[in-house]
Order: structure tokens, then sequence, then C-alpha cells
């Protein structure tokens, strides 16, 4: 008896979280937002995947700031932690708004929260231009 009620309120969540997705994808404008999300994220990972393979060094200028000049330097795979947090960011908006598919004001909260996912991945692609011309300029 136990394992039924596991998996029927497992199947039951499960189609909630279908159903919330289904909700969120009816919105039109959300495929243009997830356009060009998706768009920014390639990009991302096309830079990160050049400066790693153009690096000669073991060593690489993750950050640098006009004060104090070089203030963070690692391994070159740490590069590829800039397009994963750009993920995680669309991840977690993804999961906000799927569980805000229900409110009266869902259309708003999708483009702020879409918009500022777009914002986050043009100034991922700004940082990882700027981590390319001080490793290589």
């Amino acid at each position: 008896m136990a394992y039924s009620n596991f998996y029927a309120r497992f199947f039951d969540f499960l189609g909630r979280i279908r159903m919330s997705f289904a909700a969120i994808f009816r919105f039109r404008p959300i495929w243009l937002y997830m356009g060009i999300i998706i768009f920014w994220q390639i990009i991302a990972w096309i830079q990160a995947w050049f400066i790693h393979s153009s690096l000669t060094d073991k060593i690489l200028v993750l950050h640098y700031n006009v004060d104090f000049g070089i203030d963070m330097v690692g391994d070159p795979q740490q590069i590829y932690f800039y397009p994963i947090l750009g993920l995680a960011v669309i991840l977690i908006n993804l999961i906000i708004l799927a569980l805000l598919h229900k409110d009266k004001n869902f259309r708003i909260i999708a483009h702020f929260l879409l918009s500022a996912a777009v914002m986050f991945g043009l100034f991922l692609t700004v940082t990882l231009l700027a981590v390319y011309l001080i490793n290589f300029r």
C-alpha cells in the first residue's frame, strides 16, 4: 500500500509540473525571450571554449579591477563557471515562473524575470569579452 501511495503522489506531482510549464509556454512572448536567452547562452559557451582553447599558460586572469589590477586568477577550466552561472539564472527564473503560473500578474512577472535573464546573458557575454581582452591583448 505504501508504494502505491508514493507512486500516486509522485505522478500527481509530475502532472502538476507538466501543467505549470505548459501554462508558461502558452504565453507567446516567452518563446521570443527563450530564443534570445538561448542565443546569448550559446555565445557565452563559444566564448568560454575559445578562451580556454586559445590559452597557452596554466593560469587565467578571471577578473581585473581598475584600482587594484588583477584580483582574480584561476585555472583555465574556471572560465566555464560563467556560462554555468548563466544556466543557473535561467533555470531559477523558469522555476519561479512555474511556481507563479496561477498568479493574476503572471504576464508582468514573466516579462520581468525573462528580461532579467536576457540582460544577464548580455552582461555575461560582455564579461567574457573583457576576460578575453585582459588575457590576450
